[in-house]
């Protein structure tokens, strides 16, 4: 071997190996940062003329990544994300409802009632009518309550939504711009690893938001779909807004709003099926049950009599609502709020207690009213008022149930996932160490390689 492609050979490998202790010394540095994906250099014979050996040379600097395993994480922590949305907002709701507390609607509905049976026990007590009224008022406000804070849930939802849309779309331009310089830079032979891990980051932050898919193309670039719909790549992305179709807010593309996305992960799936069905199915039962309390209440009002007012007892007066000219009434159930009859506000004495004309002491209305507490309501599903508003309560705590079971099953699948993931893409500081000194060593050895060359050529020199 001549002393020239000896010291050519010495040079390159000194050269590759103090490459590879760049990126052994880059993985180092970057073991605590939970989106650097670990490197692995992949050496090579480097081969010259007529097949000879020339030394060595970095084939690939890989990034060790699991695709299978990347797209497990991502699917379970959109799920995972989807949980965790729901649980916080119905904790939210369950602090609206405040049940069960002295608070709770159960606790007005039963003291409405028990107003009832305590006036039939003194039919023409003024205090007692006026106790009547207060607890129809407390009631009616807490119905109130209860439906304007669903109501305000909504709203925020519904500005949840599009603060998540403008983070979607913030990450598919980014993803989009990093895929052209990875793109680029790999088109001039240049690894692009670092952007990748950004690019990667964002995929993962994507995933948290909203179901997608990726799929990685031949020249470093992925194309990321986003409920069905295309996202970004490298040529290209999309824009999403929201809007409501048909009741149900949707993801739709900016370019096409016929258009959208099949949703079924991630936050914004828990905030868009919260505000499109959860919360109006509650809303639905409980105005379903004021309605319903509303009619039966009215139903044995109209049929008693007031006190004597003008020298005559009066009847056909609904407590809630009032007649209209067609002797229906109306306005009794009105944006959530359980309206008195106004002349029951009045004057107590258009309460309705006797089945009799002119009877002042007659209380069967008033005690048929007080045993509504105990009635089966066909409409309520042969439910008493009660019994239909725990229904109510149960369903809503066992969605709650439901997203805390499912943080918690989902959260131990995306750990076991992290740890996979750490195992097999995280930097391991020994197997680091342990490769500087492997790289050093060769360093070192085609160094001495050189100074062998520069003493041959030495004596050489001196025999001549």
């Amino acid at each position: 071997m001549g002393i020239g492609r000896l010291l050519d050979i010495s040079v390159r490998t000194m050269s590759t190996y103090q490459r590879a202790i760049d990126v052994a010394a880059q993985n180092i540095s970057n073991a605590g940062n939970p989106e650097y994906t670990r490197q692995k250099v992949l050496f090579a014979n480097e081969v010259g003329e007529q097949g000879k050996g020339i030394g060595v040379k970095i084939q690939d600097v890989m990034r060790i990544r699991n695709d299978i395993l990347d797209s497990q994480l991502r699917k379970y922590q959109s799920t995972y994300s989807d949980s965790e949305k729901r649980s916080e907002v119905l904790k939210q709701i369950e602090a609206i409802i405040s049940e069960p507390s002295a608070n709770g609607l159960n606790t007005f509905i039963t003291e409405f009632f028990n107003s009832w049976d305590s006036l039939a026990s003194n039919p023409n007590s003024q205090q007692l009518r006026l106790t009547v009224i207060q607890k129809a008022q407390a009631l009616s406000t807490r119905f109130k309550d209860t439906i304007d804070g669903f109501n305000e849930i909504q709203y925020m939802l519904q500005q949840d939504a599009y603060v998540q849309v403008n983070n979607i779309n913030s990450y598919l331009k980014e993803i989009y711009q990093l895929n052209q310089k990875v793109y680029d830079a790999e088109a001039r032979g240049t690894k692009a690893n670092e952007l990748k891990d950004q690019r990667d980051a964002l995929i993962d932050k994507l995933s948290k938001i909203v179901n997608i898919t990726v799929q990685k193309t031949e020249n470093g670039s992925v194309s990321v779909n986003v409920g069905g719909i295309f996202g970004a790549d490298q040529t290209n992305f999309n824009e999403f807004e929201v809007k409501m179709l048909d009741g149900q807010l949707r993801l739709v593309a900016k370019n096409d709003s016929k258009t959208f996305a099949f949703v079924n992960a991630g936050e914004f799936y828990a905030v868009t099926d919260l505000f499109s069905n959860k919360i109006n199915s509650y809303k639905a039962a409980y105005e379903n049950l004021a309605k319903n309390f509303v009619e039966q209440v009215n139903s044995l009002h109209i049929q008693g009599y007031t006190l004597p007012i003008s020298g005559s007892s009066q009847t056909n007066i609904p407590f809630f609502g009032e007649l209209n000219s067609g002797g229906q009434i109306v306005n009794a159930f009105v944006d959530g709020e359980i309206k008195i009859n106004s002349a029951i506000l009045s004057d107590p004495r258009y309460i309705a207690v006797s089945s009799v004309a002119g009877y002042e002491g007659d209380n069967s209305i008033a005690i048929k009213i007080a045993e509504l507490s105990k009635a089966k309501i066909p409409e309520l599903g042969n439910q008493t008022f009660a019994e239909n508003y725990t229904s109510i309560i149960n369903t809503i705590a066992q969605e709650k149930v439901k997203s805390d079971n499912s943080i918690v099953s989902n959260e131990l699948v995306v750990q076991n996932l992290k740890n996979q993931k750490q195992s097999y893409s995280g930097v391991s500081l020994d197997e680091e160490m342990t490769n500087v000194m492997k790289y050093q060593r060769s360093y070192e050895a085609s160094a001495k390689l050189i100074k062998i060359a520069d003493e041959i050529l030495e004596t050489i020199v001196n025999l001549i």
